[in-house]
């Protein structure tokens, strides 16, 4: 059995996880899915939103379940996860890339974004308490992150998603072959997803090996879309 900690990605908080927590727990798993800062129910302002706070939470949170972890970063929190791995090595059993991008040292999330061929999310940009913020509105959500969620669900999504700043997406990562590195890496790629291409998914591994490599049907959130499918992937990864 695994303690997993759950990262959301962006726009996101720790309520994505509220299908997949409760299938994970049934299988005799321990499961932490913490709001990253500024995100879910965390009152830190967008001022003090960073790629390195996001990355500090994780490897506290990390730290202090007792044992090393296998930590799953969802989209732009497959930056988190190999932020916190450099900081705290010891306390990750393993990492997995949930059809998450996966920047390599000195590489940021938005340099992947840019080379999506498949996909661009119109984002809306705005300024907020003279923060640079990105926000979704209905349409692209439905369109890159919920395509395949029935409307209940969708409508549940929309009422939580919130604010997103821009500052975590430019930040370059420092990564190393002695504390990063040394963490076992695994990706559950996402084929119909419509957030990070399926193509963009494939070169990105190919540029930062992971094994195992896992394939779900379906769109970028099946933390919502496919739970049972994707707990079961989880737990052949513990």
């Amino acid at each position: 059995m695994a303690v997993f900690v759950l990262v959301h990605g962006a726009y996101h908080g720790a309520w994505c996880w509220e299908r997949l927590t409760p299938l994970l727990e049934a299988a005799g798993h321990r499961v932490i899915a913490p709001d990253l800062p500024g995100h879910g129910a965390d009152p830190a302002p967008l001022a003090e939103v960073s790629l390195a706070a996001y990355a500090e939470r994780v490897a506290e949170t990390a730290g202090a379940a007792g044992e090393a972890v296998v930590a799953v970063g969802h989209s732009m929190a497959g930056a988190v996860v190999s932020a916190a791995a450099e900081r705290a090595p010891d306390a990750f059993r393993r990492l997995v890339y949930l059809t998450a991008y996966l920047p390599g040292d000195g590489e940021t999330v938005s340099d992947w974004v840019r080379a999506d061929t498949q996909f661009r999310i119109p984002v809306e940009r705005s300024t907020r308490g003279g923060v640079a913020c990105l926000t979704l509105d209905a349409a692209a959500l439905r369109r890159h992150f919920y395509h395949d969620a029935d409307d209940a669900d969708f409508d549940w999504a929309a009422e939580r998603v919130g604010a997103q700043a821009a500052r975590p997406f430019t930040e370059a990562l420092g990564l190393s072959a002695g504390a990063h590195g040394r963490v076992p890496r695994a990706y559950i790629r996402c084929r119909g997803d419509r957030a990070i291409g399926f193509a963009l998914q494939r070169r990105m591994v190919a540029a930062m090996p992971c094994d195992p490599v896992r394939t779900l049907n379906g769109g970028h959130s099946p933390f919502l879309t496919r739970p049972a499918e994707l707990a079961d992937v989880l737990a052949g990864l513990a």
